[in-house]
């Protein structure tokens, strides 16, 4: 395969080999109850599959592989079966040029991403694509290329059975092939892992066993196995007899897991026409802002700035809605605690304005860099933000156990970490929001949404267009009592034993078994997400509350560096630092640094800012020099770093030096994707760690404070507030 040449030959082979016990099975699986069998292993790398044929040693008649790289296929040709043609080439022009076809098609197909393929391979791809009736957009990934003309070198009642990533079940560039599958196939298996199978890339995968037996039949199965080890007593003709019907209307694949029973009660909800949120509302992004931390402030801000004439109300973090109707009352509250409950409107006549406060502040942006940023460089006026508009509710983007639906009676302006949900005229506002408190519409919120680090479920705006919704405007009804269980911090399962009853039972006339079955599938789906027992109660069929107990945290998997630039080519967050009481000086007495704060002012922002989220990350003795002179600008990670760190809410840095401890606080200016060595000559662009641009703040502690390493024995995800409690001053 012909690949660009600055990665790493294993990034861009996607040379992750498969273990023997994965390889063993799908060679069974495919080959139980056949003979003279004619298969394929159209990326045998050093030939573990080929191995597998070789060992179970009949059933075939002619067996091929293919591998790109001649080193590979040399050792693979050592261990194949006689006879076994393994042919060093392209797989992409294998599969354009022959005509033979196979019964049985097995293997690993290479990760890599379609930045390493080179215009020539672009094209081969594009033709694979176009002869199996699909298109190929730019974000497929090898392994997409693979599965599609793999099935289309199968005979009439052909298999086929790959690793691929877990991906397949919910990413948006592999809706086409699922429904591709979906169609193509008649038998479709999916076995997933509990445990990483593959950790020096941290990637979770599934084993896709895809079947044709020439009848009218699409089914579909889900099995899931703690490891490879537990693979080896899994029986495949367990896997001859899938039982659950594709749902060709569905775009993904994540809860096929669920038992028949659960599925045919899902299948009945959307069968009754139950509507769904975006018959009664539109859902838009909320206010991209270019830098929230310098447009959402505390009124402590705006008082110092006098910037009254520009500040709106404005609620932008979760903790700042605990209730079922964020109210004027709830927005002074947050005022009065100076959380950051207002949005900077600012015209394009600011920067003139005849007040001091406000050119002060948007010098003070500048000197920043704000107008420097992303968005804020295209605008016209860096610092007048478009799309203002409000809502008349509010969904949180990014949520724990279930996400947040909220009525704004505030009127208050959001940032793009909630979604404005504009109501339709004529539906009953109160209603509409209650109405989405129940069972079936969290289940709904699970299967639209997707998996985002740390086990976070995240839903776009369309995505949370499609959950279903029990409207009826008798639920307006307890709209109240809900918004006073949320204040009241009543759990989510004893608010949903007061709304299923209403709006499921009396209103939709489901059963109780069948509403008790709606929240045990929440549960299910909700747990899978967090890789936990859930402590809220569990309810089985029969009504039963049972105690759920909490088994072993979960291992910390690692973030996809490629998948993060992605989602954000420019910067993942982009601070700026507002503190009122210090003057902007360096060591020379230069204006245009962040401030060196003395003893005094340190403990003003320690105390301002308690909650702010702090990266503690341990630094290795050969660079001690830049932290201990407090020059260093720089914070490069390693090549591996936690998916459970939330990005987007870092806003503090704290180096911790081997041997040492922790004691200095920086400000992380921007958080990005980059290049260990970026703007150096031998500069690996594929080398891609998180970069962290920081900016010296000030002594947290007098001296080097011990502190504990919970991730990996490298970093701590934590607050200020957190830091000062743990550690003894």
């Amino acid at each position: 395969m012909q690949l660009i040449k600055d990665a790493s030959q294993q990034k861009l082979r996607g040379a992750y080999y498969t273990p023997r016990p994965i390889a063993d099975f799908i060679t069974r699986w495919g080959m139980s109850g056949n003979t003279q069998m004619d298969i394929l292993e159209p990326s045998c790398g050093d030939g573990v599959f080929l191995e597998s044929i070789a060992q179970i040693g009949k059933g075939f008649r002619h067996v091929v592989g293919v591998e790109y790289e001649a080193g590979e296929a040399a050792k693979a040709r050592k261990i194949a079966p006689q006879g076994a043609d393994v042919k060093n080439m392209d797989f992409h022009r294998f599969c354009l040029d022959t005509e033979e076809r196979f019964n049985l098609v097995v293997g690993n197909p290479p990760f890599i991403r379609y930045q390493y393929y080179d215009e020539e391979q672009q094209k081969l791809a594009d033709l694979i694509f176009k002869k199996a009736g699909l298109k190929r957009t730019k974000l497929t990934n090898a392994w997409v290329t693979f599965v599609v003309g793999s099935s289309l070198l199968l005979k009439e009642n052909g298999k086929m059975g790959f690793v691929i990533p877990s991906e397949l079940l919910m990413v948006k560039y592999a809706k086409q092939l699922r429904q591709y599958l979906a169609s193509h196939f008649n038998k479709i298996n999916i076995i997933s892992f509990e445990n990483l199978v593959f950790e020096e890339i941290q990637q979770e995968v599934v084993l896709l066993l895809c079947e044709k037996n020439g009848t009218d039949d699409h089914l579909i199965e889900h099995i899931e196995v703690r490891d490879t080890e537990k693979l080896k007593t899994l029986n495949p003709q367990r896997l001859k007899f899938p039982t659950k019907h594709i749902d060709f209307h569905t775009d993904k694949w994540t809860y096929y897991f669920l038992d028949k029973e659960e599925l045919d009660l899902l299948e009945k909800v959307k069968e009754s026409q139950m509507p769904t949120i975006a018959r009664f509302a539109d859902v838009e992004v909320g206010i991209t802002t270019g830098s929230n931390d310098y447009f959402t402030v505390p009124q402590s801000v705006v008082n110092m700035y006098q910037l009254q004439k520009y500040a709106r109300p404005m609620v932008g973090r979760s903790v700042q809605v605990n209730s079922l109707c964020f109210t004027p009352q709830d927005w002074r509250k947050n005022v009065e605690s100076d959380a950051k409950a207002n949005l900077l409107v600012f015209t394009p006549d600011a920067s003139t304005d005849p007040n001091e406060g406000v050119r002060a502040y948007l010098e003070n942006g500048e000197r920043q860099g704000i107008d420097k940023g992303y968005k804020t460089s295209i605008r016209d006026h860096w610092y007048v933000i478009p799309s203002i508009k409000l809502s008349d509710a509010l969904f949180l983007r990014r949520n724990n156990l279930y996400p947040k639906f909220v009525l704004n009676e505030a009127k208050a302006y959001t940032t793009d970490t909630m979604h404005r949900v504009f109501i339709h005229e004529g539906v009953n506002k109160k209603a509409f929001v209650a109405s989405y408190y129940n069972s079936l519409s969290f289940v709904f919120a699970e299967i639209q949404g997707r998996n985002f680090g740390g086990g976070c479920l995240e839903l776009m705006p369309s995505e949370v267009g499609g959950i279903r919704l029990p409207y009826r405007e008798e639920n307006a009804a307890i709209f109240d009592k809900i918004d006073e269980m949320l204040r009241a911090k009543k759990s989510s399962d004893e608010i949903l034993d007061y709304t299923d009853g209403f709006i499921l039972r009396q209103g939709y006339g489901f059963s109780e078994k069948e509403v008790a079955m709606a929240r045990s599938i929440w549960h299910k789906i909700m747990n899978r997400r967090l890789g936990r027992e859930t402590l809220e109660k569990k309810i089985d069929l029969n009504g039963k509350k049972e105690d759920m107990t909490k088994p072993k945290s979960p291992r910390v998997k690692q973030l996809d560096f490629f998948e993060i630039l992605r989602q954000y080519p420019d910067s993942i967050v982009e601070n700026s630092f507002v503190c009122e009481d210090i003057r902007y000086r360096d060591s020379k007495g230069n204006s245009d640094f962040l401030p060196q704060a003395n003893k005094e002012e340190m403990e003003h922002i320690l105390q301002k800012d308690m909650g702010k989220n702090c990266l503690i990350s341990l630094v290795k003795k050969d660079n001690f020099d830049q932290y201990l002179d407090h020059t260093a600008k720089i914070y490069y990670t390693g090549k591996k770093f936690p998916s459970t760190v939330a990005l987007n809410q870092l806003y503090y840095f704290m180096p911790y030096l081997k041997g040492k401890g922790i004691r200095d606080l920086y400000f992380i200016k921007v958080a990005r994707v980059g290049s260990r060595k970026e703007g150096q000559s031998d500069n690996d662009p594929n080398d891609l760690r998180l970069v962290f641009e920081i900016e010296y703040i000030g002594q947290m502690f007098e001296e080097y404070k011990a502190f504990d390493l919970k991730i990996w024995r490298t970093f701590t995800d934590t607050t200020i507030g957190k830091i000062r409690e743990n550690v003894q001053l």
